[in-house]
């Protein structure tokens, strides 16, 4: 099945990480000595930091991406949507127009005009804005994935996506494993940015990160893809 831009995007990005730690495991010891700490530090916590961003950037796109595709549905059938998307694409544009998108550069109110008139359009014409769907608020987390998707209509993202992924994974795994691991390897890109110490992170650590984070989004990316199929199908077939 075809992937989107998106995600391989994501999965270049993700090779990057694999590379520090290549770099890691060719030159220096594990656990690292005293005189390697330094560099394995800043190896495995670019890499840790790296594997988020590219994740968050990864949500981002593949929504406004996959998204993009109901922009031409005629006005006329714009009321078949679900009401989650109609919603929330004609609230978030006004707000995003009046008060600043929080994924651009902060404008003056001045500056904001041309962007209130074009939001004001949209709303008129019952054009669905993409980009009203895509803020994660710098904190791709469990609960951020589960808004995101359930503004667009997708619901218990993690039960619907449970079987494929135990498939992917190749092991047995818990009720609550895809968004605990999810917050584990955010919560540990938040403790290097906010303490500069990545002592504590593992080789190991990092290469099931990288793995996970690949399995997820190309199951993310199932999903949408099927949800704007259906959306698309049904609108047409009213």
């Amino acid at each position: 099945m075809p992937k989107s831009a998106a995600f391989s995007e994501l999965k270049d990005s993700l090779s990057i990480a694999q590379e520090l730690l290549k770099i890691d495991k060719t030159y220096y010891s594990d656990p690292p000595k005293t005189h390697e700490q330094k560099p394995v530090q800043g190896l495995r916590g670019a890499a840790s930091v790296f594997v988020v961003a590219a994740f968050e950037r990864y949500l981002r796109n593949a929504i406004e991406e996959y998204l993009s595709k109901l922009t031409t549905i005629p006005s006329t059938m714009y009321h078949l949507l679900p009401d989650d998307i109609r919603i929330n694409s004609a609230f978030r544009t006004l707000d995003y127009a009046m008060k600043g998108s929080p994924n651009k550069p902060s404008k003056t109110k001045k500056e904001r005009l041309p962007d209130i008139k074009g939001a004001c359009q949209k709303v008129l014409d019952d054009v669905v804005n993409p980009t009203a769907f895509n803020n994660t608020g710098g904190n791709p987390s469990s609960v951020t994935l589960k808004n995101l998707l359930k503004d667009i209509d997708v619901n218990d993202i993690y039960g619907t996506i449970r079987s494929g992924f135990i498939s992917k994974w190749g092991d047995p795994i818990a009720q609550t494993f895809i968004p605990d691991k999810l917050d584990e390897i955010v919560q540990r890109r938040h403790y290097v940015a906010h303490t500069a110490n990545a002592l504590n992170i593992s080789r190991s650590q990092l290469k099931e990160s990288i793995r996970f984070i690949q399995i997820l989004s190309e199951l993310i990316d199932r999903i949408l893809k099927k949800k704007i199929q259906e959306l698309s199908t049904m609108v047409k077939s009213p």
